[in-house]
């Protein structure tokens, strides 16, 4: 361990940028400075945030006492130019659409949140005007809308109520299109190259847990991403934009899209409070109907680096894609209110990491980021309690600028960027010693014929670790060899395997995914292979079943058609009929 700490010391000083460890690898820590912008004139919660005509706007939601307001802000000359509404759309729905225009729609329609409306109202920037024109088919409150390739908008979800896919025409009128299989609360949406388009949620309209694996689709049948069982994706209860986290490319009709979720078993409601983290946050990469993980160069840091922080709180976990940059952003806060903004480099494979903080910003409401033009975060309105819960009765009328800007990042990709040629030898020296002492260690383990512990990431507490966190984390370790090594794809994969890959014991290995997931490891290792056979079918449709269970590691076509239907709940006929065509 001496060695270890000294080449880590030799690397953070060779990089010339502080480093901090992150499941045994590193990503770059920098601290920025928040410009603070004019305070709005009207306290804001469940309002919607956008550029619009070039300028920061935002519109409806509620003020003080949990009272909607039918106004909304543009700033403009330093200062915010406040405007009347048609409806209040507190924690509606708001699209910008490709005219510049924008749609907003449904929300709230009592005082405290309660109840859904139908209005419909179109912002033009060019005017500073809005125009209420017609009603939705059905009421909604916190919906997602996004606009198709042919002009119309999808509108799904709902709080409370109902939920179904509706469709704007482009011009006035809304439609009822198709129910879905699980009603949704602010559902993610992702269009496709074929043109259709996904709907994907882990809460449904009373806020409890849903299916997540059950992705629902505009044209065909829904069908069921094993990987979403294992990685929730977040719920965030404010308007969001559907194409925040959209890394394609329009003019060439490639469709791809990050998403945030979350590995965790949850003990508490807010675990974050008692000191530890909800679990790893990672990113899922959606490519038409492929869910895969984004490979990192470390997972996503769950604990502050800096003393006594803490955990990173998650909640509002909301990714915002710069495709200038090929960065994209997830932000969180801790205890003390200081902002986290990490900064992941998805061009790249493994993405590299830069986590930038702030000092505390007490009075921040830490509401739904949105990204400038000029690859900068702001954050408006939102609520300025001193813990991680929101308080909709006493929002905040603070603005901020977080300046990330496009400046080049020095990233673990990039490696340590040596002084002399003595530092490289000594760092080299460090990771000879390192490796003597890590082989020397594995086989007086054996011959003792000693178990070893679980390793448990370096970031995470050392002190008073519950065998429920060491379960935990051995398990993120375990997932992170399937996602990134495919293991499952070896046909002959025991558990002595794995826990020979990660230095433990195959108990632990058996116990971890067993109290964490209620799964033998046989059973934990055929969801990933299922899950490998529908992306290789969806990917390749005139490819064999026979070629694609062999691909994934089934050797015995009777197995393999008895474990699809145990994940599925389907034959791979019936699942090929509604998936693939």
């Amino acid at each position: 361990m001496i060695l270890y700490r000294l080449f880590l010391l030799l690397c953070t000083t060779v990089a010339g940028a502080p480093l901090h460890a992150g499941g045994g690898k590193y990503f770059h820590i920098v601290h920025v400075e928040p410009e603070r912008l004019p305070n709005l004139n009207t306290p804001r919660e469940g309002h919607a945030v956008f550029y619009a005509g070039g300028e920061l706007m935002v519109a409806g939601g509620h003020t003080d006492g949990f009272v909607p307001t039918a106004t909304a802000e543009y700033l403009s000359d330093g200062e915010w130019h406040q405007l009347p509404m048609t409806y209040t759309h507190d924690h509606g729905t708001a699209l910008v659409l490709r005219s510049g225009k924008v749609l907003l729609a449904g929300g709230s329609k009592e005082e405290m949140g309660v109840g859904q409306t139908y209005g419909v109202e179109m912002y033009d920037p060019s005017g500073h005007s809005f125009t209420g024109f017609g009603c939705l088919s059905r009421k909604r409150t916190l919906a997602s809308a996004i606009e198709l390739d042919s002009g119309r908008v999808v509108i799904t979800g709902n709080w409370y109520a109902e939920d179904g896919i509706e469709m704007f025409d482009g011009q006035k009128s809304f439609t009822p299109f198709k129910s879905v299989t699980v009603g949704r609360v602010v559902p993610y949406l992702f269009r496709t190259s074929q043109g259709d388009l996904l709907i994907v949620g882990s809460h449904d309209t009373y806020g409890h847990e849903a299916d997540t694996a059950v992705v629902d689709r505009l044209q065909g049948e829904p069908f069921v991403v094993p990987l979403l069982r294992q990685w929730k994706p977040l719920t965030y209860n404010a308007p969001t934009t559907a194409d925040a986290g959209f890394i394609g490319d329009e003019t060439q009709g490639s469709d791809a899209y990050l998403m945030a979720v979350r590995n965790y078993k949850r003990t508490s409601h807010k675990p974050e409070l008692s000191g530890q983290p909800a679990g790893q946050m990672a990113v899922v990469l959606v490519e038409d109907t492929a869910f895969s993980l984004l490979p990192t160069a470390c997972p996503i840091p769950m604990m502050s680096p800096l003393d006594g922080a803490g955990p990173i709180f998650y909640d509002r976990g909301y990714i915002a894609a710069d495709r200038q940059a090929q960065r994209a952003y997830l932000c969180g806060v801790d205890k003390d209110k200081r902002l986290y903004v990490v900064s992941i480099g998805y061009a790249q494979r493994p993405a590299p990491l830069t986590l930038y903080y702030t000092d505390p910003m007490p009075d921040c409401g830490f509401y739904v980021p949105a990204l400038t033009p000029q690859g900068n975060l702001v954050i408006v309105g939102g609520s300025s309690k001193t813990d991680y819960d929101s308080d909709n009765f006493t929002p905040t009328a603070s603005a901020w600028l977080i300046p990330l800007g496009r400046q080049d990042e020095v990233t673990v990709a990039d490696g340590p960027r040596p002084a002399s040629l003595l530092w490289w030898l000594l760092a080299a020296a460090a990771v000879l010693l390192a490796g003597s002492w890590l082989v020397i260690r594995r086989r007086k383990a054996k011959t003792e014929n000693r178990e070893p512990a679980p390793i448990v990431p370096d970031e995470q507490p050392k002190t008073e670790v519950s065998s429920d966190n060491k379960n935990e984390e051995l398990l993120d370790l375990i997932c992170h060899l399937m996602d990134e090594r495919q293991l499952f794809r070896n046909s002959e994969l025991k558990a002595t395997d794995v826990a020979a890959e990660l230095g433990t014991n195959s108990r632990y290995v058996t116990d971890s995914i067993r109290e964490c997931r209620g799964l033998t490891f046989s059973q934990f290792v055929n969801g990933y292979r299922v899950g490998y056979v529908q992306q290789l079918l969806r990917k390749h449709p005139d490819m064999k079943v026979f070629e694609a269970y062999t691909e994934a590691g089934f050797t015995s076509e009777r197995s393999f058609f008895r474990i699809f239907k145990e994940v599925t709940g389907m034959t791979t006929t019936e699942w090929l009929s509604k998936n693939v065509g």
